[in-house]
């Protein structure tokens, strides 16, 4: 096992590291574009609790497509959907400067479907919510889409590039004309810095043809890339069965299973979740963990909530996000405005770390710690 820096290993289980709650292990799992009404809008949240999900009188529930014909959502009856456009343009398009009306005519009818229980795998999905803790007013950090959503989670920041890119760094990989490096502090160096293990953990890192470079944002940081830091998930399962996962792991999982639209069933994803949680759970560091699950962008499905707009980039497009852990509160419903940037605050606060910006810093933001017991 390789040192990271001057620090401990990147894999060590950090039991000296001292924490401000009793969470020792967090767990980042990214799914990959579904809104919080495509995938949750059918949700029924346990009693005592409400969740915001589309109903008749909700905004944008009836809109006009490409040919002015009316549309209303519809249930999808395969688990299988196609990849729609899921860039600045439609999203702002979709977004409507906040009517939420403007999704079947940038992105066709299809976006205008949801699942619910019936459909193999989201019962999983509903099964966790309402187990753990569910966030419904939980938004994509950006009006675009890879790789800026995962540089908001580690740095706050997507240096006002609302377009996608490929690194400049490899593996697998063939940069844009305008790829740069990416020389932003991020929290894996604050990580680094202060003898915190981390990795960013990813199914199939490295194989070419199924890897994809865009959902590694550490990939991007001329500080992070090519490090130790940057593993193949099985490096992960190994350290589990053993006790010495990092204090912070990231976890990509690949698009056979990552949800992604036109890569993945929506079953796929579910499955992989349950298993993936199971294994977490059996492990002796369960009681000290927390599992974030959070889906990176809304992929250009319909979400009725207009996202507040902070700033030029975002907020993006609603998405569904769960805490799963034996430190969460059992079957709430987060109504706090939280976005990826508070996964960033949660570790900044947990691990006693500083804000590294003004987007880090934004008092509008919630750091998730309503969604825990302690």
């Amino acid at each position: 096992m390789q040192s990271g820096g001057s620090g401990p290993p990147f894999g060590g289980g950090d039991p000296n590291v001292a924490t401000n709650s009793s969470v020792k292990h967090l767990i980042v799992v990214v799914f990959q574009n579904r809104s919080f009404d495509h995938l949750f809008g059918k949700y029924s949240a346990p009693a005592g609790q409400t969740v915001n999900v589309a109903n008749p009188s909700s905004l944008g529930w009836s809109q006009p497509d490409a040919n002015g014909v009316q549309v209303s959502p519809t249930l999808l009856s395969d688990p299988n959907t196609p990849d729609l456009v899921h860039n600045h343009a439609g999203y702002l398009a979709s977004y409507n400067n906040g009517s939420m009306d403007g999704f079947a005519k940038a992105e066709g009818v299809q976006s205008m479907g949801y699942f619910d229980s019936t459909t193999m795998g989201v019962s999983t999905f509903y099964g966790y919510a309402s187990q753990f803790a569910l966030a419904d007013n939980y938004f994509s950090s950006a009006m675009t889409s890879a790789p800026a959503q995962m540089f908001y989670e580690v740095s706050a920041t997507d240096n006002d590039v609302a377009f996608s890119t490929q690194p400049i760094y490899g593996p697998c990989n063939q940069p844009d004309a305008a790829a740069t490096a990416n020389t932003s502090p991020n929290v894996g160096d604050q990580m680094t810095q202060k003898n915190i293990g981390w990795a960013w953990f990813h199914e199939g890192y490295g194989q070419c043809g199924d890897y994809v470079p865009q959902q590694n944002p550490f990939q991007y940081f001329t500080s992070t890339q090519g490090s130790d830091h940057i593993q193949d998930l099985t490096v992960f399962y190994s350290q589990l069965q053993t006790g010495q996962t990092p204090s912070v792991s990231f976890v990509q999982m690949s698009p056979s299973h990552s949800g992604h639209p036109g890569s993945s069933s929506i079953t796929a994803a579910a499955n992989w979740l349950d298993q993936f949680v199971k294994q977490v759970q059996s492990s002796s560091s369960w009681n000290d963990t927390a599992i974030i699950v959070i889906w990176d962008e809304g992929g250009g499905w319909y979400d009725h909530v207009p996202p507040p707009q902070l700033d030029s980039q975002g907020l993006g497009i609603r998405v569904p996000m769960m805490v799963i852990s034996p430190l969460a509160k059992k079957g709430i419903v987060y109504h706090n405005l939280a976005d990826h940037t508070s996964i960033l605050k949660f570790i900044q606060w947990n691990w006693g770390l500083s804000s590294l910006n003004s987007r880090n810093s934004n008092g509008q933001i919630d750091d998730l710690r309503g969604m825990f017991t302690f």
